[in-house]
């Protein structure tokens, strides 16, 4: 039921870029630009994420393409970082006595969790103008699809803790990836002349699995299917590079 509706909301999305909004003329006549972004964004999960990390934040870059008409284009990619791990029993029956795990010398070892991973994927989106009288200011809204990666980096002492190390690790890290469906609503301020920025809402919808053929805590695969749901808020700088437009077109950069 949730996935039917998480895929209806998306497909309602779509819909509304495809059929557009009416803009003043100075917005339909605007020149088509080349549009580098990266920025810094923070969010928190739901579903079957929050159950393993309940926050992290990202560092998204994109290049785009937006066009006379005001439809967008971009090619994204945000590196996901987190120290919120979230997971019980993750070593199963390697603790000792004490509840921890030791070293090959008979010490507890200090293990430091971190969330680790990307999401990478293409968006279609359309702008609007923020207002008649704005030549800068746009709101964009886009829609994509893609891939979202995620696993548990572990740190600790390299050699001390050989149960852990090697290929061990990958009986614990629960490499996870899969489909992702994003969409985002954004206000931007173009100017070629000066600083241009953008700051926006984003909500993304991974269908991942377990990648790993074992889970070493469990003794057993994960095959389910899980549904990996995160939103929050991004904002960064955009670097718009003009493309070749004639002279009648309006200066909507200027």
């Amino acid at each position: 039921m949730r996935q039917a509706l998480l895929i209806s909301i998306f497909t309602f999305t779509l819909s509304l870029l495809s059929q557009g909004l009416p803009a003043p003329a100075q917005t339909a006549k605007s020149g088509s630009y080349i549009l580098m972004k990266v920025g810094g964004g923070f969010y928190a999960t739901s579903g079957d994420l929050a159950k393993r990390y309940s926050q992290f934040a990202s560092v998204p870059v994109s290049l785009g393409y937006k066009s006379k008409s005001n439809l967008s284009f971009s090619l994204n990619y945000s590196p996901i970082l987190g120290n919120n791990v979230n997971i019980t029993g993750l070593f199963g029956d390697m603790l000792g006595p004490s509840g921890e795990i030791l070293d090959q010398n008979g010490f507890p070892t200090i293990i430091r969790y971190y969330l680790r991973g990307f999401s990478a994927g293409a968006t279609v989106g359309k702008i609007f103008p923020a207002g008649k009288s704005s030549k800068h200011g746009s709101f964009e809204i886009s829609a994509g699809a893609g891939m979202l990666q995620h696993y548990i980096k572990m740190q600790f002492d390299a050699g001390r803790t050989p149960q852990l190390e090697g290929l061990y690790t990958a009986g614990y890290d629960r490499l996870t990836n899969g489909l992702q469906l994003s969409q985002h609503f954004r206000w931007q301020y173009l100017n070629t002349e000066t600083l241009s920025v953008y700051a926006g809402i984003d909500v993304c919808q991974g269908f991942t699995q377990n990648r790993r053929s074992w889970n070493f805590s469990e003794m057993a695969a994960e095959t389910k299917v899980r549904k990996d749901i995160y939103f929050g808020l991004s904002a960064g700088i955009i670097i718009p590079v003009t493309l070749k437009a004639s002279a009648s077109e309006s200066k909507y950069f200027d």
